[in-house]
């Protein structure tokens, strides 16, 4: 009954909190100090309560976690609003005198705000002494420009791939194509039926770079680390072949008309209803399209660049797992091995839920390595898909996988929509995204 009421008590506290809260100005106690019971640890957990699938989730995980932890007194808090808010919580929470032990956060700025102020510690020796590393694919380890690690990843990774519609290609007689040049055969031969060849949302620009991004990583699958790190840049030549590649696609009419008024979402509605035969998209959009398409979908690796004849695709993808996005240990935590323990305890019980309960195939854990069951059959699409990613080499983190700034985000995106309309070249393109990188 005590913990009932202390935790209502701690709920009502952080609905009263004011929405907008400097950090250098905050109450100092937000949530009410947890004693020891019976000398067991105590852990304190927030995850966001409006993020329906972590609600659900976890919806059950003080009860379930007792057996694997029974010398822990373990809470978790669900905090109510939308991510300015919740953030705005965090914050609260994280400058008053009992900050949670264990909280989530999406939110790169949020992540490093908290970092620079030393209130976030960082995991990556925690985790290997866990050995968690050895658990989840090799995409989950992102290493951030700091040198650390400061969040256990928790969320589904995601990579920019094509769909295609395997109906068009077969009744079309269209081969599937495995480089640049069957692609701009396929583009010729659609066109040539009246058929969208290629469907992309060009509205905010992020699809646009994604797709360029994804053709230069079939050249280098560590390009996009290399200019983040400064070894390389968007005009140097991988980057360069990717954009002439897209620019050959557009002068051929590869894609729809005002590709720049087009959202993701119309884009993907193009491809459901067989309007066009290639989706540039991500794979979190397979399912959808497989139950659109009644299972006549595949995934189409971005075509090799650098493919020459007699030579294998290396069927490179561009995407992962968001940088510093996670759960995130208080610095001020009294039980730091403890807390790690946990956090890759309800990584591991909110993974196991998507994959057991919903048979979600894009979780982050090797499949290989834990005894999950699902009564749900996976689609074989995606769950070669996702074998094929937890292979070293394979994948090409993402740029947007990095947490770049609104400023510098706001850039790549909207030169990314002029280089579709034709108002960039690739050389101006390329050099306006040279320019992003150096945006605070």
């Amino acid at each position: 009954m005590f913990i009932k009421c202390k935790k209502y008590f701690i709920a009502s506290l952080i609905v009263a909190l004011p929405m907008l809260v400097s950090c250098n100005n905050v109450p100092k106690q937000v949530m009410a100090p947890v004693n020891n019971n019976n000398g067991k640890v105590t852990l304190e957990c927030v995850v966001p309560f409006d993020n329906v699938t972590q609600h659900e989730a976890f919806e059950n995980f003080e009860t379930d976690v007792k057996s694997t932890f029974p010398d822990y007194n373990i809470h978790l808090s669900f905090v109510k609003g939308d991510a300015k808010a919740y953030n705005t919580k965090i914050k609260v929470m994280m400058y008053s005198e009992t900050p949670p032990d264990i909280f989530y956060s999406e939110d790169g700025e949020l992540t490093e705000e908290l970092y620079a102020s030393n209130n976030i510690q960082p995991l990556e020796k925690k985790l290997e002494d866990l050995d968690y590393w050895n658990m989840v694919n090799p995409t989950a380890k992102v290493i951030g420009d700091t040198g650390h690690i400061y969040a256990v990843p928790i969320d589904e990774a995601y990579y920019n791939v094509m769909l295609i519609n395997t109906d068009m290609f077969t009744k079309n007689k269209v081969k599937i194509p495995e480089n640049i040049q069957e692609l701009k055969s396929a583009v010729k031969q659609f066109k040539g039926k009246s058929i969208t060849p290629i469907a992309i949302g060009g509205k905010d620009g992020k699809s646009v770079y994604n797709m360029i991004e994804s053709f230069a990583g079939t050249l280098d699958h560590e390009i996009t680390s290399k200019i983040i790190s400064g070894n390389d840049t968007f005009s140097g030549e991988n980057f360069n072949r990717a954009a002439t590649s897209v620019m050959q696609l557009i002068e051929l009419g590869a894609f729809q008309e005002k590709t720049e008024t087009i959202s993701d979402e119309a884009a993907a509605n193009l491809f459901y209803s067989s309007k066009a035969a290639i989706n540039c998209t991500s794979s979190d959009k397979y399912n959808m399209a497989n139950n659109k398409l009644h299972g006549k979908v595949a995934v189409l690796y971005y075509p090799d660049l650098g493919l020459t004849k007699g030579s294998i695709p290396k069927n490179i993808v561009s995407g992962g797992t968001k940088k510093d996005s996670g759960l995130l240990m208080s610095s001020s935590t009294k039980h730091p091995k403890e807390a790690a323990k946990l956090a890759v305890e309800m990584s591991k019980y909110y993974n196991k839920y998507h994959y057991e309960k919903q048979g979600d195939g894009t979780i982050i854990y090797n499949l290989d390595k834990m005894a999950w069951t699902t009564s749900l059959a996976p689609d074989l699409g995606i769950s070669e898909f996702m074998r094929h990613v937890k292979q070293e080499g394979t994948v090409n983190t993402g740029l947007f996988k990095d947490h770049r700034s609104p400023e510098q985000r706001k850039s790549i995106e909207e030169a990314s929509t002029a280089f579709m309309t034709g108002l960039l070249s690739v050389s101006d393109y390329l050099k306006e995204m040279d320019i992003s990188t150096k945006l605070k």
